[in-house]
């Protein structure tokens, strides 16, 4: 994905969804071991961080389709993958 233009950086977006209206804004993900560094729109509200932060108290959010269509991913009960996308 490419990094937004300078003049969007800043820009608050806001957008609907089933937890109520969410506050959007550039987010920088990295993950050293898949040399993954990309910037995507991240979106949350109040509702979004209460319910994941009952899975674990340092989630801040939810990473939703657009990060995941860039990876690769798969398991079962017993093992987890995740590798950089073919395309």
């Amino acid at each position: 994905m490419p990094h937004p233009p300078a003049e969007q950086r800043n820009v608050s977006i806001t957008t609907d969804s089933n937890f109520g209206p969410l506050e959007g804004g550039w987010l920088r993900i990295a993950i050293p071991d898949l040399a993954f560094d990309e910037k995507t729109l991240g979106y949350a509200n109040d509702s979004v961080v209460n319910v994941v932060k009952r899975s674990d108290p340092g989630f801040a959010g939810l990473v939703g389709l657009p990060l995941l269509r860039m990876l690769e991913y798969g398991g079962d009960a017993g093992r987890f993958w995740i590798r950089l996308s073919a395309e």
